[in-house]
């Protein structure tokens, strides 16, 4: 069943645009979770750049009571309504600003009987393996089934759809009843109503089904109707048998059944197989299918306890419906029960084994409440313990009616200021995130809102952070908000395909809401190598959705350097593309070519592009790449290309407005250049020294400018941070960086 939440408003104050008051109108209002593998929750990733609304969107759903300027509306699965006042969602934001881990122990210590509980868990994972093995070679030594295509099995689909259902899953080899529900096939084999009744059956003629079941298939699937009598059929047999003779005793002279001398052995064998083809050619096709496939297989010749043969070939010659009418019921009668008897064994498959009292204590430990060997201990003891080196254990509170306690070494864990911890910001940011996920896990709420999750952790914890949210909160449904593709790459790690992915836009005049991303971006945003597949243009895939070749291969400058620098680069391209990358240089290069050369697709037989061209393109009304398509691609190759024309024309003006000189060969980063430009000369006044510094801190604080492009020297990421920035704002920023150098040249040029 599909998981989705479906927003009718949201509103906080006048942060989200119109359309998000009445979302029912452009249709990006939904945000449905992915299921995830055995249990009840699923996961939503929306990504958003920062200063789109995550947060915002957090505080809303997070509100418990609806107001004018904070609200929102939405049903889930098209039947539950959900305001505020339900209280559905539990929030979780930035764990930097959490002093303290509040609550009680209880809050975070359930506990099932987790020894007890695993112990169960593998005795019965390892009864379902056991089992389903058993059934398999059963299936294949008893009923000669091995794939589900196998035809006692199709009969089985129509006669039992339930029990097929689960079959199915069973006999195919990838999946070997993986992805059976535990609980719906053991409520299945326990309920005796629902087992077939077997009656007792000729075991020769059952033998002779299950073995032939080619030809019982043939047989029952042709539609007798269709067959035109043709007297002359049973000859068909006769000249078999005549043939089989004269074969063997053809080179003899005289006749071994009537002794008649000078007979010509060969002349008389022609006569036989002109006369059965004169025959078998005058039949129709339908017939023709009736006598080849069925009355006269080989294998009848071994066994035909049912007279298949005998009774097709009069049925061929007269016409008469009854007797192999009479046939076909038998024989379907004799398939049913062997299918019966097939589903029988599916219902004692755990017979004699304690499965089903396993699995009633495991339900029933599942639902009671807390022990002091709660999954949770193990968690805290083997997860966050071990990650911050540091012994977290529970103790009985004396002074407390016994009840449980968690201490960090001998301080009481809750409610312990951060700063007693004595532990690095990142281990208290990870020891605080690692308790909210606990105590969301418990939670009431149905929802859990995650903002930003790994935004205040280093490289060290991220990737325990994502093991953490997939496995505390496996049983909820998630909407995790994020600007960091890093976390998406990570989550994707940990369980491969286990979140559905959308774009929070939220910017006037754009197309406002949850964006859903398609798997071939969503593929393109975790894995390089997918990345890689569409720039060679696998498949036309890049063709097709390219809309200006031009721009697409300027933006694609940065990237192109990044990863020629890893590979193999005997033309040295990286410093061709090098010089087109300060705005300084005067030089060309043939981008088209460069193209080629790294991915192999021709984008257009020749593109020179110049340092000249970058500082000139326009950046506004930008559309390089189809952004229906890929949008996430889209806006971080607009971005990108904007960001690199507004680094050039920086470098630029500022080289130009004050004479910096830049031999050539010599390498002159912006950082350097800003130093140049705004350094206090001999003798300069504090205001004069005042102002450029105000200067030197602009630039340098841009975040336009603050990109190197050298995170693609590092982990190849085109998506990052080039479209870490709302549309809004990056808009704003270039007007005021084009601002700026207006004021620097009218101020200083003529100075300089």
């Amino acid at each position: 069943m599909p998981m989705k939440l479906k927003f009718n408003s949201i509103k906080n104050q006048s942060i989200f645009q119109p359309e998000f008051q009445s979302f029912s109108a452009n249709g990006y209002n939904v945000i449905e979770f992915k299921k995830q593998p055995h249990a009840a929750g699923g996961i939503a990733v929306v990504y958003a750049p920062n200063g789109t609304g995550k947060s915002s969107l957090t505080a809303v759903l997070g509100n418990e009571e609806t107001r004018e300027d904070l609200s929102f509306e939405a049903v889930y699965n098209d039947n539950c309504t959900i305001q505020p006042e339900t209280k559905a969602f539990h929030t979780i934001g930035d764990q930097i600003s959490r002093n303290v881990i509040e609550g009680e122990t209880s809050d975070y210590l359930i506990g099932q009987d987790i020894r007890r509980e695993y112990a169960l868990k593998k005795k019965i994972a390892d009864g379902f393996e056991k089992a389903f093995n058993e059934l398999n070679i059963e299936y294949k030594n008893d009923y000669k089934t091995t794939k589900v295509s196998d035809y006692l099995l199709a009969v089985m689909q129509v006669r039992n759809l339930e029990a097929y259902t689960f079959v199915r899953d069973i006999v195919n080899k990838q999946s070997k009843g993986k992805n059976i529900d535990r609980g719906q096939f053991l409520s299945y084999v326990r309920d005796v109503q629902k087992q077939p009744r077997l009656e007792v059956v000729n075991s020769e003629k059952k033998e002779f089904v299950i073995s032939n079941a080619k030809i019982v298939e043939r047989f029952t699937q042709i539609d007798l109707v269709q067959i035109v009598a043709n007297a002359e059929v049973q000859k068909i047999e006769q000249s078999d048998d005549a043939i089989n003779i004269l074969g063997k005793y053809k080179h003899l002279h005289n006749c071994i059944v009537c002794d008649n001398d000078h007979i010509d052995g060969d002349l008389l064998l022609q006569r036989k197989k002109d006369r059965r083809k004169r025959i078998y050619e005058s039949l129709d096709a339908k017939t023709k299918a009736l006598l080849k496939d069925v009355a006269m297989d080989s294998k009848l010749g071994v066994s035909d306890p049912f007279e298949i043969k005998k009774t097709v070939l009069a049925f061929i010659a007269s016409g008469e419906m009854e007797a192999i009418s009479s046939l076909r019921e038998e024989i379907l009668t004799y398939v049913n029960e062997i299918v019966d008897e097939m589903v029988v064994a599916l219902f004692n498959i755990f017979v004699p084994t304690s499965m089903y009292s396993w699995w009633d204590e495991y339900s029933s430990l599942l639902e009671t409440q807390p022990t002091l060997d709660s999954e949770e201990l193990l968690y805290i003891q083997e997860i966050i313990s071990e990650n911050i080196g540091r012994n977290i254990r529970i103790t009985r509170d004396d002074d407390s009616d016994h009840n449980f306690k968690l201490m960090l070494d001998d301080q009481a864990l809750l409610g312990m200021d951060r700063s007693e911890m004595h532990l690095s910001s990142g281990e208290q940011n990870f020891i605080s995130l690692a308790f909210a996920l606990l105590l969301a896990r418990h939670s009431g709420q149905e929802f859990i809102v995650l903002d930003d999750p790994i935004s205040s952790f280093d490289s060290v914890y991220k990737n325990k952070i994502a093991f953490c949210i997939i496995k505390f909160l496996e049983n909820k449904k998630q909407i995790i908000l994020t600007h960091n593709t890093d976390l998406i790459r990570l989550l994707n790690v940990q369980m491969k395909d286990c979140f559905n992915l959308y774009i929070l836009n939220n910017m006037d005049g754009g197309r406002n809401g949850f964006l859903p991303v398609k798997r071939d971006e969503k593929n393109i945003l975790i894995s390089l190598s997918d990345l890689v597949n569409l720039f060679q243009n696998k498949n036309g895939k890049l063709a097709s959705i390219i809309h200006d070749k031009r721009l697409f291969l300027m933006a694609m400058i940065p990237f192109l350097r990044g990863y020629i620098h890893i590979m193999n680069d005997p033309e040295d391209l990286y410093g061709q593309l090098s010089r087109l990358m300060h705005g300084f240089e005067n030089g060309s290069l043939d981008i088209a070519d460069v193209y080629k050369k790294t991915f192999g697709y021709e984008v257009e037989p020749t593109e020179v592009i110049s340092v000249s061209d970058i500082l000139n393109v326009p950046i506004s009304g930008l559309d390089i790449i189809d952004a229906e398509e890929y949008p996430l691609l889209a806006d971080t190759l607009i971005q990108t290309l904007i960001y690199y024309h507004i680094r050039m024309k920086v470098e630029y003006e500022l080289v130009s407005i004050f004479n910096i000189p830049h031999p050539e060969g010599q390498v002159l980063l912006l950082t350097d250049i800003i130093q140049k430009a705004f350094r206090p000369a001999t003798g300069a006044t504090q205001e004069q020294k005042e102002k450029l510094r105000n200067h030197r801190v602009f630039f340098t604080s841009r975040k336009t400018l603050l990109n190197e492009f050298n995170h693609f020297e590092g982990n190849m990421n085109i998506f990052q941070p080039a479209i870490d920035i709302t549309e809004t704002a990056l808009q704003k920023e270039v007007a005021d960086i084009e601002n700026e150098l207006i004021q620097l040249r009218a101020e200083y040029a003529t100075v300089h």
